[in-house]
């Protein structure tokens, strides 16, 4: 069980160092400090194993080091709750699944910007049947599977249907919220398997007779989780991207090399998880870990063949407005869609511009 029980503790970590906080020549006037002296902008996370980073960036106070004139609020819910608070308007930037970009913010016309491709998806969902139960096609036809309706394990299964030929109707899905995935597995003789992620997945697998049918490895990039940030926040406080730029590497970083063993314990400590689970767990949701590999990867043309198919399945699925898919999503150096993937902040956080 996936329970966050993040430590409240009273920490003055004092960072002597700080590779990735970026340089800059550039000093605002006194005037546009006081203005913005008193801005306080939000992040909202959920604890999910990719995005522990955030977690230990607001633990060490990353956030409010890197700039005085902006304030940031970390947020911590459960994943569906920062996306609501985020829809209500009330945080600025949240990370979110690339499926969710779409079926939950485009569909209601909120214009926002990918600052960070943060990780990928590499067997952190998978299909799951018992080890007794015969995985082959034709016996998975007229069958029952449990999962989350219209998420990524939706996504993942109908992947795997289409390259599997089976129909869409062929198959039946009860709709099941993740936390009662390993009850419906366990108890639930109704279905024939379930459709979970991580640490449902690391569970199951682990503690349970449960074989993997299909998983996000065999759909590599095709999920992916992604920083959002309003787009009206982003123009009014360009800063904002480069503070959250900053802490996510300034943690990334140091899972490389020498302190990788002690972050990663960090890490596991935040929800309860030995420093081998957490790391187990992390390798199917690879990070872009340096500022180089993250532009490379914004930029990447992959993303537009792989939101094709999202395309499909939002649209098979009503989930987006009646708007076309190229008022949807839009690229670096493209004008804006609802929602741009804008390579724009990385840049500016690799090579920040000097004014004379």
């Amino acid at each position: 069980m996936f329970k966050l029980r993040i430590f409240i503790l009273i920490l003055t970590v004092s960072l002597t160092a700080c590779d990735f906080i970026p340089s800059s020549n550039n000093d605002d006037s006194s005037t546009n400090q006081e203005n913005n002296a008193n801005v306080q902008l939000t992040l909202a996370v959920a604890p999910q194993i990719a995005w522990l980073p955030w977690y230990l960036a607001n633990e060490e106070n990353l956030f409010n080091q890197v700039s005085n004139n902006i304030q940031i609020k970390f947020i911590s819910d459960t994943y569906q709750g920062t996306i609501d608070s985020f829809l209500n308007g009330d945080v600025h930037a949240i990370t979110i699944s690339n499926i969710d970009a779409i079926a939950q913010i485009v569909r209601r016309d909120i214009e926002v910007d990918v600052i960070l491709i943060s990780n990928g998806h590499n067997g952190n969902e998978a299909i799951l049947l018992p080890q007794n139960v015969d995985g082959n096609v034709n016996n998975l036809r007229e069958k029952t599977f449990a999962m989350t309706e219209f998420s990524t394990r939706h996504y993942l299964f109908e992947r795997y249907l289409i390259r599997s030929q089976i129909g869409f109707d062929e198959i039946s899905i009860a709709n099941t919220p993740e936390i009662d995935i390993p009850e419906a597995f366990k108890n639930n003789k109704k279905i024939v398997g379930v459709v979970a992620e991580n640490p449902n997945l690391y569970s199951l697998t682990n503690t349970s007779t449960a074989k993997i049918l299909f998983d996000s490895r065999q759909i590599s990039n095709e999920i992916f989780d992604l920083v959002i940030m309003r787009r009206e926040t982003l123009i009014d406080h360009p800063e904002f991207a480069q503070i959250l730029l900053s802490s996510w590497f300034t943690v990334t970083q140091r899972l490389q090399g020498n302190k990788k063993g002690p972050t990663l314990s960090k890490l596991g400590n935040l929800i309860e998880l030995t420093q081998q689970q957490y790391a187990a767990q992390l390798t199917t949701t690879p990070l872009n870990d340096t500022p180089a590999k993250a532009l490379a990867k914004i930029r990447s043309r992959s993303i537009r063949k792989t939101m094709r198919h999202i395309q499909y399945f939002i649209e098979r699925h009503g989930l987006a407005s009646d708007e076309s898919f190229t008022d949807w999503v839009s690229y670096p150096g493209r004008n804006p869609a609802i929602l741009h993937f804008n390579g724009q902040p990385l840049q500016q956080f690799i090579a920040p511009s000097v004014k004379e």
